[in-house]
Protein backbone atom coordinates (compact mmCIF):
# COMPACT_ATOMS: atom_id res chain seq x y z
CA UNK A 1 0.00 0.00 0.00
CA UNK A 2 1.81 3.03 -1.62
CA UNK A 3 0.32 6.44 -0.85
CA UNK A 4 2.03 9.82 -1.60
CA UNK A 5 0.91 13.00 -1.19
CA UNK A 6 0.31 16.32 -3.31
CA UNK A 7 2.49 19.51 -3.09
CA UNK A 8 3.32 20.82 0.05
CA UNK A 9 1.07 18.59 1.43
CA UNK A 10 2.14 16.23 4.79
CA UNK A 11 0.94 14.80 7.97
CA UNK A 12 -1.02 18.17 9.29
CA UNK A 13 -3.71 19.23 11.51
CA UNK A 14 -5.48 20.22 7.66
CA UNK A 15 -5.50 16.36 7.21
CA UNK A 16 -5.53 15.61 3.15
CA UNK A 17 -7.75 12.62 1.96
CA UNK A 18 -4.39 10.86 1.61
CA UNK A 19 -3.94 11.11 5.25
CA UNK A 20 -7.15 10.58 6.23
CA UNK A 21 -7.44 6.87 4.40
CA UNK A 22 -4.22 5.76 6.13
CA UNK A 23 -5.76 6.82 9.17
CA UNK A 24 -8.63 4.40 8.31
CA UNK A 25 -6.35 1.59 6.93
CA UNK A 26 -5.23 -1.79 8.74
CA UNK A 27 -1.72 -2.25 8.98
CA UNK A 28 -0.23 -5.20 9.66
CA UNK A 29 1.21 -8.40 8.37
CA UNK A 30 -1.39 -8.30 5.72
CA UNK A 31 -1.53 -5.30 4.55
CA UNK A 32 2.09 -2.87 4.78
CA UNK A 33 0.95 0.92 4.45
CA UNK A 34 3.65 3.22 3.00
CA UNK A 35 3.00 7.00 3.30
CA UNK A 36 4.88 9.89 1.70
CA UNK A 37 5.35 13.60 2.15
CA UNK A 38 4.46 15.84 -0.97
CA UNK A 39 6.84 17.64 -2.87
CA UNK A 40 8.56 21.18 -0.63
CA UNK A 41 7.69 19.66 2.25
CA UNK A 42 10.53 18.23 3.65
CA UNK A 43 14.47 19.05 3.65
CA UNK A 44 16.47 16.63 2.09
CA UNK A 45 18.88 14.32 4.34
CA UNK A 46 22.35 16.29 3.06
CA UNK A 47 20.74 19.84 3.48
CA UNK A 48 23.40 21.79 5.25
CA UNK A 49 21.61 24.66 6.74
CA UNK A 50 18.02 26.09 7.38
CA UNK A 51 18.84 28.56 4.03
CA UNK A 52 19.13 25.33 1.20
CA UNK A 53 16.99 23.63 2.89
CA UNK A 54 14.74 26.21 2.63
CA UNK A 55 15.23 26.90 -1.04
CA UNK A 56 15.22 23.14 -1.67
CA UNK A 57 11.89 22.96 0.00
CA UNK A 58 10.53 26.21 -2.46
CA UNK A 59 12.30 24.15 -5.55
CA UNK A 60 9.83 21.08 -4.75
CA UNK A 61 6.96 23.43 -5.02
CA UNK A 62 8.37 25.53 -7.77
CA UNK A 63 9.95 23.27 -10.57
CA UNK A 64 9.16 19.80 -9.14
CA UNK A 65 12.50 19.49 -7.72
CA UNK A 66 12.59 15.77 -5.96
CA UNK A 67 9.95 14.16 -7.75
CA UNK A 68 12.37 11.44 -9.00
CA UNK A 69 13.44 10.65 -5.61
CA UNK A 70 9.89 10.52 -4.44
CA UNK A 71 8.99 7.94 -7.52
CA UNK A 72 12.75 6.37 -6.34
CA UNK A 73 11.64 6.03 -2.84
CA UNK A 74 7.97 4.38 -3.56
CA UNK A 75 9.61 2.17 -6.15
CA UNK A 76 12.27 0.96 -3.31
CA UNK A 77 9.60 0.23 -0.87
CA UNK A 78 7.89 -1.91 -3.31
CA UNK A 79 10.80 -3.86 -4.00
CA UNK A 80 11.75 -4.63 -0.35
CA UNK A 81 8.32 -5.70 0.48
CA UNK A 82 6.73 -7.07 -2.39
CA UNK A 83 5.91 -10.84 -2.47
CA UNK A 84 4.58 -12.99 -5.00
CA UNK A 85 0.52 -12.64 -4.45
CA UNK A 86 0.86 -9.68 -3.25
CA UNK A 87 -2.24 -6.59 -4.53
CA UNK A 88 -0.62 -3.65 -5.33
CA UNK A 89 -2.70 -0.71 -3.89
CA UNK A 90 -1.18 2.95 -5.15
CA UNK A 91 -2.89 5.96 -3.73
CA UNK A 92 -2.06 9.83 -4.22
CA UNK A 93 -3.12 13.27 -4.39
CA UNK A 94 -2.15 15.89 -6.39
CA UNK A 95 1.59 15.81 -7.66
CA UNK A 96 1.72 12.47 -5.21
CA UNK A 97 -1.05 11.19 -7.77
CA UNK A 98 1.14 11.69 -10.65
CA UNK A 99 4.18 10.27 -8.64
CA UNK A 100 2.14 6.81 -8.04
CA UNK A 101 1.35 6.74 -11.60
CA UNK A 102 4.81 7.08 -12.58
CA UNK A 103 5.71 4.24 -10.23
CA UNK A 104 3.31 1.94 -12.04
CA UNK A 105 4.79 2.93 -15.40
CA UNK A 106 8.10 2.50 -13.48
CA UNK A 107 6.97 -1.25 -13.21
CA UNK A 108 5.41 -2.15 -16.03
CA UNK A 109 8.57 -0.61 -18.06
CA UNK A 110 11.41 -2.47 -16.49
CA UNK A 111 9.37 -4.80 -14.15
CA UNK A 112 10.27 -4.76 -10.17
CA UNK A 113 13.78 -5.33 -9.39
CA UNK A 114 15.08 -7.99 -6.68
CA UNK A 115 15.28 -6.77 -3.17
CA UNK A 116 18.87 -5.07 -2.46
CA UNK A 117 19.37 -3.69 -5.98
CA UNK A 118 19.00 0.15 -5.13
CA UNK A 119 22.05 1.10 -7.24
CA UNK A 120 19.94 -0.15 -10.73
CA UNK A 121 16.74 2.34 -9.69
CA UNK A 122 18.09 5.41 -10.81
CA UNK A 123 19.01 3.85 -13.81
CA UNK A 124 15.66 2.80 -14.22
CA UNK A 125 14.59 5.77 -13.90
CA UNK A 126 16.91 7.26 -15.98
CA UNK A 127 15.61 5.45 -18.80
CA UNK A 128 12.20 5.40 -18.74
CA UNK A 129 12.42 9.43 -18.49
CA UNK A 130 14.41 9.04 -21.96
CA UNK A 131 11.01 7.20 -23.75
CA UNK A 132 9.08 10.46 -23.68
CA UNK A 133 12.10 11.77 -25.96
CA UNK A 134 12.84 9.48 -28.63
CA UNK A 135 11.17 9.29 -32.34
CA UNK A 136 9.44 6.49 -33.27
CA UNK A 137 12.36 4.18 -34.39
CA UNK A 138 14.00 5.42 -30.70
CA UNK A 139 10.94 4.11 -28.80
CA UNK A 140 10.77 0.81 -30.46
CA UNK A 141 14.89 0.69 -29.03
CA UNK A 142 13.36 1.80 -25.58
CA UNK A 143 11.21 -0.89 -25.09
CA UNK A 144 13.29 -3.06 -26.54
CA UNK A 145 16.16 -2.14 -24.16
CA UNK A 146 13.53 -2.61 -21.35
CA UNK A 147 13.12 -6.19 -21.94
CA UNK A 148 16.54 -6.49 -21.78
CA UNK A 149 16.83 -4.89 -18.30
CA UNK A 150 14.18 -7.39 -17.30
CA UNK A 151 15.54 -10.34 -18.54
CA UNK A 152 19.13 -9.30 -17.31
CA UNK A 153 18.57 -8.34 -13.86
CA UNK A 154 15.65 -10.79 -13.42
CA UNK A 155 13.09 -7.99 -12.56
CA UNK A 156 9.45 -9.31 -11.19
CA UNK A 157 6.46 -9.11 -12.75
CA UNK A 158 4.36 -6.99 -9.90
CA UNK A 159 1.46 -6.43 -11.40
CA UNK A 160 -0.62 -3.17 -9.98
CA UNK A 161 -3.84 -4.19 -8.48
CA UNK A 162 -5.15 -0.49 -7.74
CA UNK A 163 -4.49 2.95 -8.54
CA UNK A 164 -6.85 5.56 -6.65
CA UNK A 165 -6.23 9.23 -7.56
CA UNK A 166 -7.50 12.37 -6.01
CA UNK A 167 -7.05 15.02 -9.15
CA UNK A 168 -3.86 14.37 -10.92
CA UNK A 169 -2.45 17.46 -12.26
CA UNK A 170 -0.33 17.93 -15.24
CA UNK A 171 2.26 20.40 -13.93
CA UNK A 172 4.34 18.77 -11.61
CA UNK A 173 6.13 21.79 -10.73
CA UNK A 174 4.45 25.36 -10.14
CA UNK A 175 6.96 26.54 -13.08
CA UNK A 176 8.29 23.24 -15.04
CA UNK A 177 7.74 19.70 -16.01
CA UNK A 178 10.83 17.90 -15.13
CA UNK A 179 9.36 14.33 -16.17
CA UNK A 180 7.49 13.38 -19.31
CA UNK A 181 6.58 9.51 -18.76
CA UNK A 182 5.38 7.21 -20.86
CA UNK A 183 1.91 5.20 -19.16
CA UNK A 184 1.61 7.70 -17.05
CA UNK A 185 -1.75 8.60 -19.15
CA UNK A 186 -2.58 4.53 -20.16
CA UNK A 187 -1.26 1.77 -18.49
CA UNK A 188 -2.98 -1.73 -19.51
CA UNK A 189 -0.98 -3.34 -16.68
CA UNK A 190 -2.92 -1.58 -13.77
CA UNK A 191 -6.26 -3.96 -13.43
CA UNK A 192 -8.03 -1.29 -11.69
CA UNK A 193 -7.52 2.86 -12.23
CA UNK A 194 -10.04 5.53 -10.06
CA UNK A 195 -9.89 9.15 -9.86
CA UNK A 196 -11.65 11.91 -8.63
CA UNK A 197 -11.28 14.93 -10.67
CA UNK A 198 -12.04 18.43 -9.87
CA UNK A 199 -14.81 20.46 -11.70
CA UNK A 200 -14.44 24.06 -10.49
CA UNK A 201 -10.69 24.06 -10.59
CA UNK A 202 -9.27 27.17 -12.79
CA UNK A 203 -5.49 27.87 -12.07
CA UNK A 204 -3.20 27.42 -14.80
CA UNK A 205 -0.59 25.11 -12.70
CA UNK A 206 -3.52 22.88 -12.12
CA UNK A 207 -4.82 21.71 -14.99
CA UNK A 208 -5.95 18.10 -15.24
CA UNK A 209 -3.87 15.23 -16.06
CA UNK A 210 -6.91 12.31 -16.91
CA UNK A 211 -6.35 8.62 -18.00
CA UNK A 212 -5.81 8.60 -21.81
CA UNK A 213 -5.59 6.41 -24.65
CA UNK A 214 -1.28 6.92 -25.63
CA UNK A 215 0.03 6.48 -28.81
CA UNK A 216 2.63 4.02 -27.20
CA UNK A 217 2.10 0.18 -27.91
CA UNK A 218 -0.33 -2.25 -26.33
CA UNK A 219 -3.53 -1.83 -25.47
CA UNK A 220 -5.15 0.87 -23.29
CA UNK A 221 -5.27 0.80 -19.39
CA UNK A 222 -6.21 1.04 -16.61
CA UNK A 223 -8.46 -1.77 -17.50
CA UNK A 224 -11.29 -1.52 -15.41
CA UNK A 225 -11.32 2.64 -15.45
CA UNK A 226 -13.66 4.85 -13.87
CA UNK A 227 -12.80 8.72 -13.54
CA UNK A 228 -15.32 10.87 -11.67
CA UNK A 229 -16.02 14.64 -11.65
CA UNK A 230 -16.67 16.24 -8.26
CA UNK A 231 -18.07 19.78 -7.31
CA UNK A 232 -14.94 22.12 -6.07
CA UNK A 233 -11.36 23.29 -6.20
CA UNK A 234 -8.53 20.97 -6.11
CA UNK A 235 -8.27 20.58 -2.54
CA UNK A 236 -12.09 20.71 -2.29
CA UNK A 237 -11.65 16.84 -4.01
CA UNK A 238 -8.50 15.87 -2.24
CA UNK A 239 -8.36 17.72 1.09
CA UNK A 240 -5.99 19.67 2.99
CA UNK A 241 -8.90 22.58 3.76
CA UNK A 242 -9.29 22.74 8.16
CA UNK A 243 -12.40 20.89 8.85
CA UNK A 244 -14.21 23.93 10.29
CA UNK A 245 -14.33 24.87 6.32
CA UNK A 246 -17.23 22.21 5.55
CA UNK A 247 -15.07 19.31 4.24
CA UNK A 248 -16.37 19.02 1.10
CA UNK A 249 -13.20 16.70 0.30
CA UNK A 250 -15.50 13.71 2.38
CA UNK A 251 -17.09 13.34 -0.86
CA UNK A 252 -14.66 12.44 -2.67
CA UNK A 253 -12.78 10.37 0.00
CA UNK A 254 -15.50 8.16 0.87
CA UNK A 255 -16.12 7.58 -2.96
CA UNK A 256 -12.20 6.01 -3.26
CA UNK A 257 -12.80 4.00 0.21
CA UNK A 258 -15.62 2.37 -0.97
CA UNK A 259 -14.16 1.82 -4.74
CA UNK A 260 -11.08 0.42 -2.81
CA UNK A 261 -12.77 -1.75 -0.05
CA UNK A 262 -14.70 -3.25 -3.36
CA UNK A 263 -11.23 -4.31 -4.83
CA UNK A 264 -9.73 -5.84 -1.85
CA UNK A 265 -8.79 -2.66 0.50
CA UNK A 266 -8.46 -3.69 4.05
CA UNK A 267 -10.09 -0.86 6.16
CA UNK A 268 -11.25 -0.36 10.08
CA UNK A 269 -15.43 0.18 9.33
CA UNK A 270 -15.82 1.91 12.82
CA UNK A 271 -12.62 4.81 12.16
CA UNK A 272 -14.37 5.20 8.13
CA UNK A 273 -17.89 5.93 10.37
CA UNK A 274 -16.27 8.06 12.34
CA UNK A 275 -14.27 10.18 9.95
CA UNK A 276 -16.85 10.91 7.60
CA UNK A 277 -19.28 11.30 10.16
CA UNK A 278 -22.91 9.87 10.89
CA UNK A 279 -24.81 9.22 7.42
CA UNK A 280 -21.50 10.32 5.67
CA UNK A 281 -20.14 12.86 3.84
CA UNK A 282 -22.22 16.35 3.08
CA UNK A 283 -22.65 17.38 -0.76
CA UNK A 284 -23.59 20.41 0.19
CA UNK A 285 -20.39 21.13 2.25
CA UNK A 286 -19.22 24.82 0.82
CA UNK A 287 -16.96 25.18 -1.88
CA UNK A 288 -13.24 27.22 -1.82
CA UNK A 289 -12.10 29.71 -4.15
CA UNK A 290 -8.32 28.76 -4.80
CA UNK A 291 -8.15 31.62 -8.06
CA UNK A 292 -7.20 34.25 -5.85
CA UNK A 293 -4.59 36.82 -4.85
CA UNK A 294 -0.81 36.14 -5.97
CA UNK A 295 -2.39 32.87 -7.64
CA UNK A 296 -3.57 35.25 -10.83
CA UNK A 297 0.02 36.36 -11.48
CA UNK A 298 0.75 32.99 -12.75
CA UNK A 299 -2.39 33.17 -15.15
CA UNK A 300 -0.02 35.23 -17.57
CA UNK A 301 2.85 33.35 -17.39
CA UNK A 302 2.89 31.05 -20.93
CA UNK A 303 2.34 27.43 -20.15
CA UNK A 304 3.01 24.63 -22.93
CA UNK A 305 -0.11 23.36 -24.33
CA UNK A 306 -1.66 19.57 -24.00
CA UNK A 307 1.05 17.39 -26.43
CA UNK A 308 3.70 20.06 -26.02
CA UNK A 309 2.95 22.33 -29.39
CA UNK A 310 2.80 25.69 -28.72
CA UNK A 311 1.82 27.76 -25.33
CA UNK A 312 -1.16 29.78 -24.23
CA UNK A 313 -2.07 32.03 -21.58
CA UNK A 314 -4.64 30.03 -19.26
CA UNK A 315 -6.06 33.81 -17.86
CA UNK A 316 -8.71 31.76 -15.56
CA UNK A 317 -10.08 29.86 -17.59
CA UNK A 318 -11.99 26.76 -16.32
CA UNK A 319 -11.65 23.16 -16.80
CA UNK A 320 -13.23 21.12 -19.66
CA UNK A 321 -15.37 18.49 -18.96
CA UNK A 322 -14.72 15.96 -22.38
CA UNK A 323 -17.98 14.75 -23.38
CA UNK A 324 -19.16 11.42 -21.82
CA UNK A 325 -17.47 12.93 -18.31
CA UNK A 326 -19.07 10.34 -15.45
CA UNK A 327 -20.00 13.63 -12.88
CA UNK A 328 -20.64 12.31 -9.24
CA UNK A 329 -24.41 12.60 -8.05
CA UNK A 330 -23.48 15.02 -5.41
CA UNK A 331 -23.06 17.56 -7.95
CA UNK A 332 -26.64 17.39 -8.97
CA UNK A 333 -27.65 18.07 -5.42
CA UNK A 334 -26.13 21.02 -5.33
CA UNK A 335 -28.85 24.41 -6.07
CA UNK A 336 -28.13 25.80 -9.31
CA UNK A 337 -25.35 23.65 -9.68
CA UNK A 338 -26.39 21.02 -12.11
CA UNK A 339 -27.31 23.68 -14.70
CA UNK A 340 -24.45 25.10 -15.40
CA UNK A 341 -22.49 21.57 -16.57
CA UNK A 342 -22.58 21.14 -20.08
CA UNK A 343 -25.55 18.85 -21.40
CA UNK A 344 -22.96 15.88 -22.83
CA UNK A 345 -22.11 14.39 -19.04
CA UNK A 346 -23.25 11.45 -17.37
CA UNK A 347 -25.08 11.23 -13.86
CA UNK A 348 -22.80 9.05 -11.03
CA UNK A 349 -25.08 6.74 -9.84
CA UNK A 350 -24.25 7.20 -5.80
CA UNK A 351 -26.02 6.26 -2.38
CA UNK A 352 -28.62 8.31 -3.78
CA UNK A 353 -28.90 7.70 -6.98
Amino acid sequence: MICCDGTANEFAADRTNVVKLCSVLRNGPGQVVYYQPGLGTMEPPGALSGVSGAVTKLLGRAVGYGLEADVRNAYVFLMETYEDGDRVFLFGFSRGAYTVRAVASLVKMYGLLPRGNHALVPYAIRLLKAVGKFRERGVRDAFHLADEFKATFAARNAPVHFVGVWDTVSSIGWIGNPLRLPYTANNPDIAIGRHAVAIDERRAFYRTNLWRASGLRGPSGPRDLVQVWFPGVHSDVGGGYPDAEGRLSDMALEWMVDEGTCAGLDVDPDKVAALVGPGGARPGAPMHRSLKGLWWLAEIVPKRRAGGTGWRLNLGRGRQLPKGSLVHWSAFERPGYAARLPDHVIRYPGRSA
